[in-house]
């Protein structure tokens, strides 16, 4: 049999070109921002290696439409080649043109008036979809039924933008419910609002049946029994959470925006949405592991959901990722978290608008949870720390997290012109980098190493060497603990740049 060369067979070149560069970052001349085009220079000479390179290569080469990254690519080629694209994203605005796409998998679609029937027709032909982002183009227009009926494979949806009334959402749900795994709902018109809440429920939102048929204008729902994960903004601007809730026996992740009702100034109303939710949680998903509420509603309401989300407290029956946008830190949270103290894993406190905050408050939470291996703080706005006080509380907290393997703090530093710590320079400013750099020009402090963000460009904040100091004694006894981030600068007990990669919070940690 005679010798074949590796990079003359179909599968090696095929993984070769996973590895070559497509895509290119440029600063935009309308925009003044960075956008991602489409510039396969090395992969162009890649193709005309030989006939057999140039047939592996093009699917590759076209797997992705981007509208925006590629408006500089003739229309002609672009629908030549349309047959190759698996994954479609387009904003709103942007041309949309005759593709010859009936293969793919992932559709971002952001339609106008104009462009609605065409982008209707690609969801039409693609019944192989998996990942559907489908956005109305006016709040005013009406969900069509008819766009899902065919979409039998859709594991992840997000929709926002539309009118969902009569029963819409649904009727739209309902041919998804043997594959769809991810729901999120933005921006929906139609669902009544706050209309449908009955006033004179009592406080312990027994009177759960009133939801169970049309009164929220949602309609009939089967029971959506693979659903995992739901993310979703709360009434008046979208749907009740609670509906689809007690449709998820499945649900593991959970991440709302609940707002407050400022037409009500007891908060009754926002009191009986937070009980029922979280009675829903606890008696129609046993498998919730991981929550997220952010949102103006008040802090009593996020945190009764907390205390009442899972039944009663056991060791292998309660959260283990916890994120809260709060909008005060008191001694009180420990309370409320403590029915997840000992199950959780990741914990993230958010918090934008208590002035008298106090650092001590929140680097308590690792003294009552032991299992903690990620824990993220975060004061912003209106809230100003000295980086030596949030290290001295660091050194008074009993840390029993001895797994804890990323601790993430993102404080304010007090601008040096206030007279509150005189010996930082401005934040952001070119001494900044130089100071960082001379601080760790002689290798690790401590053991532990600093990464620059780009190269050591310099755009980062630094730290005086007594904080740097206080704060790698801190954390010392933490043997497992492998990255620091701390106001946007990483720090890791290992000089390679692999080990500084740092890809934000966990999935649940994300904002609208």
């Amino acid at each position: 049999m005679p010798h074949v060369h590796p990079l003359e067979l179909p599968e090696i070149i095929e993984r070769v070109g996973y590895f070559l560069p497509l895509w290119d970052q440029t600063l935009s001349d309308h925009t003044c921002r960075l956008e991602t085009v489409l510039k396969p220079k090395t992969f162009h000479a890649c193709l005309l290696v030989s006939k057999l390179w140039r047939q592996t290569l093009l699917p590759i080469l076209w797997t992705l439409y981007d509208a925006e990254g590629m408006s500089h690519i003739p229309k002609d080629t672009l629908t030549r080649y349309s047959p190759f694209f698996r994954t479609f994203y387009m904003q709103q605005g942007q041309i949309v043109s005759n593709y010859c796409c009936t293969q793919l998998t992932s559709a971002t679609l952001n339609p106008g008036i104009a462009d609605l029937d065409q982008l209707r027709q690609i969801l039409y032909t693609n019944r192989g979809l998996k990942s559907l982002e489908w956005n109305g183009p006016v709040g005013s227009e009406l969900l069509a039924i008819d766009d899902f009926t065919h979409l039998t494979q859709l594991e992840i949806l997000s929709l926002s933008h539309w009118d969902i009334s009569a029963g819409r959402l649904g009727q739209a749900l309902a041919p998804l419910a043997g594959s769809l795994r991810k729901l999120d709902l933005g921006w929906l018109k139609g669902t009544n609002g706050r209309d449908t809440w009955n006033q004179d429920d009592d406080e312990s939102g027994q009177d759960v049946q009133a939801m169970e048929h049309d009164s929220n204008n949602l309609g009939d729902c089967p029971i959506l029994p693979l659903v995992e994960t739901f993310r979703a903004i709360g009434p008046p601007y979208s749907v009740d959470p609670t509906w689809i809730v007690k449709r998820c026996p499945n649900l593991s992740r959970l991440d709302l925006t609940l707002l407050r009702n400022n037409n009500e100034e007891d908060g009754k109303e926002d009191h009986i949405i937070s009980m029922r939710l979280a009675d829903s949680l606890r008696s129609h998903c046993p498998n919730l592991r991981a929550l997220a509420l952010r949102g103006s509603i008040g802090q009593e309401h996020k945190m009764t959901i907390v205390r009442n989300c899972t039944a009663a407290a056991a060791a292998d029956n309660g959260l283990s990722e916890l994120i809260l946008v709060l909008r005060s830190v008191n001694k009180d949270l420990l309370d409320f978290i403590a029915p997840h103290a000992l199950t959780l894993e990741t914990l993230g406190i958010l918090n934008s608008t208590d002035e008298d905050a106090s650092m001590e408050h929140l680097f308590r939470m690792p003294v009552v949870c032991p299992r903690l291996k990620w824990f993220s703080v975060a004061a912003w706005s209106c809230w100003e720390v000295k980086g030596q006080d949030a290290v001295n509380a660091l050194k008074v907290s009993t840390w029993r997290c001895r797994d804890l393997e990323i601790l993430d703090v993102d404080i304010q530093e007090p601008d040096p012109d206030s007279g509150l710590d005189g010996d930082m320079p401005p934040a952001g400013s070119r001494n900044d980098s130089i100071r960082m750099g001379k601080l760790f020009k002689d290798g690790p402090i401590l053991g532990w190493h600093y990464h620059p963000e780009n190269d050591g460009d310099g755009d980062r904040p630094s730290l005086s060497e007594a904080v740097v100091r206080g704060l790698f004694e801190a954390v010392k006894e933490l043997e497992k603990l492998r990255l620091v981030r701390w106001s946007g600068m990483i720090f890791t007990r290992s000089s390679s740049r692999a080990s500084a990669e740092f890809d934000g919070m966990p999935f649940i940690y994300v904002d609208y």
